[in-house]
């Protein structure tokens, strides 16, 4: 196996990756070798998105209801919430695997390879699945395996990335994951019928894409010394102290209340259209319409967010900001449920989502408790975004049968988000 190296070999690390030097911003991106981090990353967080928006999206919702058309809202619930547990404990053992791997690939590389390799074999048998609890089952498989490839990937930020330069990566890697989501679910609803084919499809470009990317940046780290994995790791890959690293806390506990509020409109987003905003079986040929809408937001929210991140020198106001857009997005489908409501509400929920992502990964890298265990610490704020799914997911069943309609989930959201926003003007570490 021929492996590419960086150019120049190993000049984007420094001793401490937390910590760049003084000059590193007026080096070019070339100079530091990051070129070809920055054109291949996007494409493996875009392809891990366009498959979990096709899956979680389309193909699941759609296979619920195939199934379980009578109680489709607590079965879709229990389906992604089980999952997301799954995800929840793949996340952080993933990291903590991959921080203590020594190969002449690299440590992240063969994780991430074994687990695009795994999801292809597991998501060819999912578009045959007719059972709940074999959904279940494979559901679960998935989210492990796929956390293989996503924590991993997130690593290399804190890895080889300077401070410095970390708004770009930054900015490209939250756009790649929204845009991702994006083609994932038109890509869904193209093969809503064909579920089978759907499934293989958005996993062989996962797998090819992640295979690339860890053979192009493939560094060995066989000379890097290396912490045992005992039982005592393995258990501390799930804690980090929130008493010795507040700032950490603070931005999980924000990010936690944001996905919280985000997730469960996701996840029944197609049941959402069918019954709410009244679409019935045109729901699924609206999907590319609604998600067109969103990549306008999308590239809106991105396109000032980043540039005005890196001139302010600051992340907070930006998701104060963006998290602000969100909440008023919330309300519309509350006044306006219809269609063209649906529309204006994702073109103003992804303005805000991308200006939040465009900046939310820098302040993550920043409150880092550990540079030789960023792998860990990224698996446990990868939480953040999986457990949301199972806690969301359970709200919003709840709430569905609760109050007898969608339209409950926009107030839970809007609650989320300030709460999500509030808890950041606590984190100090950063500006």
């Amino acid at each position: 196996m021929s492996v590419i190296p960086e150019e120049p070999a190993d000049s984007s690390r420094t001793a401490d990756p937390g910590q760049a030097p003084a000059d590193v911003s007026k080096q070019s991106l070339k100079s530091l070798g990051l070129r070809k981090l920055l054109a291949t990353l996007p494409l493996v967080i875009a392809s891990f998105s366009v498959f979990w928006g096709a899956a979680a999206s389309v193909f699941i919702p759609i296979q619920v209801q195939a199934i379980d058309p009578a109680t489709q809202a607590s079965s879709l619930a229990l389906v992604i919430g089980i999952g997301a547990v799954a995800s929840m404990v793949g996340a952080p053992i993933a990291g903590a695997l991959s921080d203590r791997t020594r190969t002449r690939i690299g440590g992240r590389e063969p994780w991430m390879i074994a687990g695009a390799v795994s999801t292809l074999g597991l998501a060819a048998v999912t578009g045959f699945v007719t059972s709940i609890p074999l959904l279940v089952v494979l559901m679960v498989a998935m989210q492990f395996t796929t956390n293989f490839i996503l924590t991993p990937a997130s690593a290399y930020l804190p890895d080889r990335v300077p401070v410095a330069k970390r708004g770009v990566f930054s900015s490209v890697y939250g756009v790649a994951q929204l845009v991702g989501g994006i083609i994932g679910a038109v890509l869904g609803a193209g093969f809503a019928s064909l579920l089978p084919v759907g499934y293989l499809l958005v996993a062989g470009i996962l797998a090819a894409l992640t295979i690339l990317f860890s053979l192009l940046n493939a560094q060995s780290n066989r000379h890097e010394p290396r912490t045992p994995f005992t039982l005592r790791t393995l258990f501390g890959a799930f804690w980090v102290n929130p008493i010795a690293n507040p700032d950490f806390a603070w931005v999980f506990l924000g990010r936690f209340l944001l996905f919280t509020g985000f997730y469960p409109i996701q996840t029944f987003s197609l049941y959402l259209m069918q019954d709410y905003i009244g679409l019935g079986a045109g729901a699924v040929d609206a999907i590319p319409a609604t998600n067109l809408a969103g990549l306008i937001g999308l590239v809106l929210g991105t396109a000032l967010s980043g540039p005005l991140a890196q001139r302010l020198g600051r992340t907070k106001p930006l998701v104060y900001a963006s998290s602000a857009i969100i909440a008023v997005s919330l309300v519309i489908p509350l006044l306006w449920p219809t269609l063209t409501g649906l529309l204006v509400f994702n073109v103003l929920t992804c303005l805000g989502v991308g200006a939040y992502m465009s900046v939310d990964l820098v302040l993550v890298t920043l409150v880092l408790p550990s540079a030789e265990e960023t792998g860990k610490d990224l698996g446990i704020i990868n939480i953040t975004t999986t457990l949301p799914q199972t806690f969301g997911a359970a709200i919003g069943g709840v709430a569905v049968g609760i109050f007898g309609g969608y339209g409950s989930l926009f107030p839970i959201a809007i609650v989320a988000t300030v709460l999500g926003t509030v808890v950041l003007a606590f984190v100090r570490g950063a500006k």
